[in-house]
C-alpha cells in the first residue's frame, strides 16, 4: 500500500498566512459584522449567570445528589438554553464565514456581506455539527485524555470537509476521519501549534484585561448598574479580540484539509492502478 510522505507544516502555515495576509481585511470585516455580535451577546447571557452561587452549589452537589443538579438547573432558570444556542450559533457563524470567506476566493469571487444570507442553511447545518463533534469529543474525554486526542484529530478537518467538501454531516465525519488515516502525526503537530498559539494570543490579551478590571475596581460608580454593564462590555470586546483565533485557527486547517483532499485522492489513484 502507498503510504503519504510527511507533510511539511511550515508548508502549511506559510500558504495561511499569505492568504490572511492579503484577503484579511476583507474577512475580517464581514467577520465583525455577523459573528461577532453573536460572541458579545453569550457573553452578556453568560455574565447574568449567579457564578459563585452556582460553584457553592456545585461543590454540595456530590452531597446533595441529582436534588443539587436540580437546584443548579433552578438557579440558571430560561438563562442555559439561550448560552448554550448563542454559543453553538455564534462558534458555528464564525466557522462557515471563515471557511467559506476561503471558498470563495480559492473560486476568485469576492464575498461580500449581502451573501451571508445564502449561508444560512450551511450556519443551522454546521451548529448541529458542532454540537455532534462536542458530544463526541466529550465522551471521548469521559475515557481519558488519550482517545480524546485520538478522535480529535481523526475529526480536525470535518467542518472543512461539510463546506468545503460539501459532504453531509455524516459524510463529514467519515470524510476527516478517512483522509487523517496516514497524516494522523502531522495534523495532531499542527493542532499542537494552533492550540499553543492561541494560548499564547489569548495570554497576551488577558493582560490588559486584568490591568483594566484592577483600574476600575478602584472607581466608586463601578458599583452601579452602569459600571457593572461597562465592565462587562469591556470583558466581552476583549473576548471578541479573543475569538480572532479562530480566524487563524480554522484557515489554517482549511489549507490542511486541500492537503489531506490531494493525498488522499492520489492514494486512491494510485491503488487503483495498480
Amino acid at each position: 500500500m502507498h503510504y503519504y510522505k510527511v507533510r511539511d507544516i511550515a508548508d502549511t502555515l506559510k500558504d495561511s498566512f499569505n492568504y490572511l495576509k492579503t484577503n484579511g481585511k476583507n474577512l475580517l470585516r464581514i467577520w465583525l459584522l455577523f459573528a461577532a455580535p453573536l460572541i458579545l451577546l453569550h457573553h452578556f447571557l453568560l455574565s447574568k449567570l449567579p457564578i459563585a452561587n452556582i460553584l457553592e452549589q456545585f461543590e454540595s452537589e456530590i452531597l446533595l445528589g441529582f436534588n443539587g443538579l436540580d437546584a443548579i438547573s433552578t438557579m440558571i432558570g430560561p438563562l442555559l438554553p439561550l448560552i448554550i444556542l448563542t454559543a453553538i450559533l455564534g462558534q458555528a457563524t464564525s466557522i462557515v464565514i471563515i471557511i467559506e470567506h476561503i471558498n470563495y476566493t480559492k473560486d476568485s469571487i469576492p464575498m461580500n456581506p449581502e451573501d451571508i444570507s445564502s449561508l444560512l442553511p450551511k450556519i443551522l447545518g454546521l451548529s448541529v455539527l458542532y454540537f455532534i463533534i462536542s458530544m463526541i469529543l466529550g465522551l471521548s474525554l469521559l475515557f481519558f485524555f488519550f482517545p480524546f486526542l485520538f478522535v480529535g484529530t481523526k475529526l480536525a478537518v470535518t467542518f472543512q470537509s461539510y463546506i468545503i467538501g460539501e459532504k453531509s454531516l455524516i459524510n463529514s465525519l467519515i470524510q476527516s476521519w478517512n483522509i487523517t488515516t496516514y497524516q494522523a502525526w502531522p495534523t495532531f503537530g499542527l493542532l499542537i501549534i494552533l492550540i499553543l498559539l492561541t494560548i499564547m494570543i489569548s495570554s497576551l490579551i488577558q493582560i490588559p484585561v486584568e490591568f483594566i478590571r484592577l483600574g476600575l475596581e478602584r472607581v466608586a460608580w463601578m458599583a452601579s448598574d452602569l459600571g457593572e454593564f461597562i465592565f462587562t462590555l469591556i470583558n466581552g470586546l476583549f473576548n471578541v479580540l479573543n475569538a480572532f483565533t479562530t480566524i487563524v485557527f480554522h484557515t489554517v486547517l482549511s489549507f490542511h484539509f486541500f492537503n489531506l483532499k490531494t493525498r488522499y485522492l492520489s492514494d486512491i489513484s494510485t491503488m487503483n492502478t495498480q
